[in-house]
């Protein structure tokens, strides 16, 4: 995909009046500035003593002038060339505020697009992944797009003044002109190795990012760990490494940019040398046209070299708008199938079954669940039951909708729950894992994430449900803030929170994911007589291995090696297990 391409794709996202009027802006702020300088021809030709006119275009320029009123005089000319001035400043002030807004734009749309793709795909794909990758290329990645928008809009513009200054140098003479032309594809062409060179430095710089993102996501996660086995040199030895190579990489690009502006100094002393050398000895122009000239090759050759600069920056920031491409296209390749129907499933009636379910993950012999057929009645607990590795959080998974079963069949009162069908039937699962997810913000607002029009008393009926009447005794009752991750609550009431979160949907299906095993045995207790409440009126999965909550589940399941290799109560599966022994 070509830089051309992908700065085309960039602009899609940004409406098209805006850059149609950005461009409109562009050439304006150009014409003002060639302009600009045409008028100093003839104000020199006045200040020398030579007011004869013999260029074709600075004539019509001192006829344009009369017509509207100005004497062809040092005042006259001043007037105009201040007026032009104050048009052009306000015209680049509208320019500019209209090419950040636009960037602005294109940013955060690329930003929400690329959540929206994440939050949209399936949960098989997100779990293959790197959570500190997408973490890197929502926030670096999609930052150092913008840089390069903003050095692509800036090449633009460049180019709108380089293009005026042109045109008013091939009005004063073609031969320089068709020379600066020449001189300067030349140029270009020598530092192709260079831009090639910005490519690659922006490859490191984002596989540099990605290092860093994912190192510093583990050793924020790895303190408390890493305080306890006292390895904290090692842990800095890691972080400072990362942060060396990160540093290393744009110290690299600073380097080569440097070294892309010194020749361009050293080139253009030469070019513009060679020009005035040309212009006196060898065509014999005009000292005002001659001057004239002189200043426009002394603006153009450092914007030329200040347009190379922005080109090599955008370049250099190619790779991180391909990375988001290839997210993007990864992600719509990946994409659940969007359920037609925009109401959830009903509540379950009769039983929620697995009908030979099967999955298998890419990279492993053995499947996760091999063929696994069992039912779990309405408004009855199961309990699901096995070692590490058994297949239960891929059960759960399945049975929430999250995973799609490679054979075999998910099915809720008869009726397969496939496809765009598992979204709809998510709304009616509430999940609480052994770690769930809570923000830095108030009680009350963690459990509206559970439901957003939950009343007040509908948050202190769920409360007390899940034993979670610690709340009624905090300073601030609802509104206390937990910390980050609940820090600022012991693992139980962590937990509790949760549950009440989950309730707090009034859900038909609720998942208990070792959710009670950060609880004591008082709490835990007072919970399970809260879910035992439910009974008959939530059908509950609760998987673990505490005895307290499997003894009073209506069946126990065991899995091993993806397959059920017990089920019955847990009196059935305790005696089946004594007698084997």
């Amino acid at each position: 995909m070509s830089a051309l391409h992908n700065f085309r794709r960039l602009l899609q996202a940004a409406p098209r009046g805006w850059v149609a009027g950005l461009l409109l802006l562009m050439v304006v702020t150009g014409m003002t500035e060639g302009v600009g300088i045409l008028l100093l021809v003839p104000l020199l030709g006045i200040l020398a003593g030579n007011n004869r006119g013999g260029n074709p275009v600075i004539q019509g320029l001192l006829d344009a002038l009369n017509a509207a009123g100005l004497p062809v005089s040092v005042g006259g000319l001043l007037l105009a060339f201040l007026l032009l001035i104050f048009f052009r400043s306000g015209v680049q002030y509208a320019r500019e505020r209209l090419g950040a807004s636009l960037q602005h734009r294109v940013v955060d749309e690329l930003r929400t697009r690329c959540f929206a793709a994440l939050l949209g795909v399936e949960w098989r794909w997100i779990v293959a992944g790197r959570q500190s990758d997408h973490a890197n290329l929502l926030l670096t990645d999609v930052s150092r797009v913008g840089v390069g928008l903003n050095f692509g809009l800036s090449l633009l513009a460049s180019l709108a003044t380089l293009l005026a200054y042109l045109l008013t140098a091939f009005a004063l003479s073609w031969q320089m002109t068709t020379l600066a032309l020449l001189s300067g594809g030349l140029v270009f062409w020598l530092l192709a190795g260079q831009r090639r060179e910005a490519l690659m430095l922006g490859l490191g710089l984002g596989r540099a990012n990605r290092a860093m993102h994912g190192n510093l996501q583990e050793s924020l996660a790895g303190i408390k760990l890493a305080k306890i086995l006292g390895n904290e040199a090692h842990h800095l030895a890691l972080f400072t490494r990362t942060t060396t190579q990160l540093r290393l990489e744009q110290l690299r690009f600073m380097a080569s940019t440097c070294l892309s502006r010194a020749l361009f100094q050293v080139g253009g002393a030469l070019l513009l040398s060679a020009y005035l050398y040309l212009g006196l000895q060898v065509w014999a122009l005009p000292l005002p046209e001659l001057l004239t000239l002189v200043l426009l090759f002394s603006r153009l050759i450092p914007l030329f070299m200040s347009g190379h600069q922005q080109y090599y920056h955008y370049l250099h920031a190619l790779p991180a708008h391909r990375e988001i491409e290839r997210l993007l296209s990864e992600c719509q390749r990946a994409a659940e199938p969007v359920d037609a129907l925009s109401n959830p499933l009903i509540p379950i009636e009769q039983a929620i079954c697995f009908d030979a379910v099967t999955v298998r993950y890419a990279g492993r012999k053995q499947a996760a669940l091999d063929a696994v057929s069992l039912c779990f009645p309405a408004r009855t607990t199961t309990a699901i039951m096995g070692a590490s590795g058994a297949g239960k959080s891929t059960l759960a998974d399945v049975l929430m909708g999250l995973l799609q079963p490679d054979l075999g069949h998910l099915k809720v009162d008869g009726e397969i729950v496939a496809d765009g069908r598992r979204m709809a039937w998510r709304q009616s699962v509430a999940y609480v894992p052994q770690d769930a997810f809570r923000f830095h913000d108030s009680i009350r607002n963690n459990l509206l994430w559970g439901k957003a029009d939950a009343s007040e008393a509908d948050m202190l009926h769920t409360l007390r449900l899940a034993s979670a009447d610690f709340v009624f005794s905090l300073p601030a009752g609802l509104d206390t803030v937990v910390g980050d991750g609940g820090v600022r609550l012991s693992g139980g009431e962590r937990q509790r929170l949760a549950l009440a979160r989950a309730l707090l949907r009034t859900p038909s299906l609720l998942i208990l994911d070792e959710a009670t095993s950060a609880l004591d045995l008082n709490n835990e207790a007072r919970v399970r007589e809260a879910i035992e409440q439910l009974h008959g009126n939530l059908t509950v999965v609760i998987i673990g291995h505490r005895l307290p909550t499997l003894e009073h589940a209506d069946q126990v399941i065991q899995l091993a090696e993806g397959r059920i290799v017990a089920r019955g109560t847990w009196a059935e599966i305790n005696t089946s297990r004594n007698l084997s022994i």
